[in-house]
C-alpha cells in the first residue's frame, strides 16, 4: 500500500513499546498513516527494547500521547481525529503486578469504549492463535472476551491471531547460549512463529482489508525441540535439553501462582502452550534462523 493508498488515515497504535507495537508504529508510517503512539513511557519508546524491538526515532510516528490504557482519566483527548485504533495491549514481560484481567480485557476495553461517538471506523486487535483449546486459562478468558466486546460493539473490527513470536522464541537462544534449554512437556507440539516486522505487516494489511479475522504464521512449521536444537546451532554449543514433565510444570504453574498470581498465570499459559499445536497460514518472510544470527551477532 502507497501513501495515497490511506487516504490521510490516521492510527493510533496502543502498546506502541512492546515488542509488536514498536514494528507496528513503524510499519503503519512507513505504509503511508498519520500514527499516533499511545505511550506509558517516551522514553521507553525512544529506546529499543529486547529481541530486536527498534527503537522510535522522531521520524518513525508523528505524535506521542503518555498514557496509561488502565486508567480512563489519562486518555481524554486519546482518539481526537483518529480512523484506526490498534492494539497489541497485553501483559508480556510487565512486573507491576496487574492481571490480564486488568491489562488484557479492561485496558483494550477501555479502548473500545472510548471509541463511541468518535471518527474511529476501525478497531484492529491483536489475540492469538488455537484460543478454542486453552479457553481455560486466564489470559485466553481476557483476550476473548475483548473479541466478544468488539462483536457487540458496533465497531468495524479485525481480529489477527498470530501463532507465536520470535520475542518468545529469543529466550531458547539465551537458553542455548548458557549450555541448556529447558523444554515443557516432549516438545514435539508444532507451531509457526513469526517475526515481529512481519506480523506488523500482516497488521497494516488488516486494517486496510474486510476480513473479520486474520491468522498469522512465519513461514516454518517446526517443533519446540525443532527450534531449540537450531538455537543451539547459532550459538555453537551441543544440544542439551532437558524435558519438565507437564505434570510437574503444572505444579510449579500452581506453586508460582500461590506466590505472585501474575506470573503464576503466564507460567500456566506457557506449560498448556506446550501441550498444543498451534500452526497458521504462512504471512510472515523471516526464517527463525535469521532471527537467531541477528540476536547472536547482537
Amino acid at each position: 500500500m502507497t501513501s495515497s493508498d490511506t487516504n490521510g488515515k490516521r492510527v493510533l497504535v496502543a502498546g506502541a513499546t512492546g515488542y509488536l507495537g514498536k514494528f507496528a508504529v513503524q510499519q503503519f508510517k512507513r505504509r503511508g498513516y498519520w500514527v499516533r503512539a499511545l505511550t506509558r513511557s517516551e522514553e521507553r519508546l525512544r529506546r529499543g527494547g529486547p529481541f530486536t524491538a527498534p527503537a522510535i526515532a522522531p521520524e518513525d510516528c508523528d505524535e506521542i500521547f503518555v498514557g496509561e490504557a488502565t486508567k480512563p482519566e489519562t486518555l481524554a483527548g486519546l482518539l481526537d481525529g483518529i480512523d484506526i485504533v490498534f492494539s497489541s495491549i497485553g501483559i508480556s514481560r510487565q512486573r507491576d503486578g496487574l492481571t490480564f484481567e486488568q491489562v488484557d480485557y479492561q485496558a483494550n476495553r477501555n479502548l473500545i469504549d472510548l471509541c463511541s461517538g468518535t471518527s474511529v471506523e476501525n478497531f484492529v486487535y491483536v489475540s492469538m492463535l488455537g484460543a478454542e483449546q486453552i479457553s481455560n486459562l486466564a489470559i485466553t478468558i481476557a483476550h476473548e472476551r475483548v473479541v466478544e466486546t468488539l462483536r457487540t460493539s458496533g465497531l468495524e473490527y479485525t481480529i489477527v491471531r498470530p501463532s507465536g513470536y520470535f520475542s518468545d522464541m529469543g529466550v531458547l537462544l539465551d537458553m542455548a547460549k548458557r549450555g541448556r534449554a529447558l523444554l515443557v512437556g516432549s516438545g514435539n507440539n508444532r507451531f509457526t512463529p513469526i517475526h515481529g516486522r512481519d506480523l506488523a505487516d500482516v497488521c497494516v494489511d488488516a486494517a486496510a482489508g474486510s476480513d473479520r479475522e486474520v491468522e498469522a504464521g512465519g513461514p516454518e512449521t517446526m517443533t519446540q525441540r525443532e527450534a531449540a536444537a537450531l538455537a543451539f546451532d547459532v550459538a555453537g554449543k551441543p544440544v542439551k535439553m532437558t524435558v519438565i514433565p507437564l505434570w510437574l510444570a503444572k505444579g510449579l504453574a500452581r506453586t508460582i501462582g500461590l506466590l505472585n498470581t501474575q506470573f503464576g498465570d503466564l507460567a500456566e499459559f506457557i506449560v498448556t502452550a506446550g501441550e498444543v499445536d498451534a500452526v497458521a497460514p504462512t504471512r510472515g518472510r523471516t526464517t527463525l534462523r535469521s532471527y537467531f544470527e541477528s540476536l547472536n551477532d547482537s
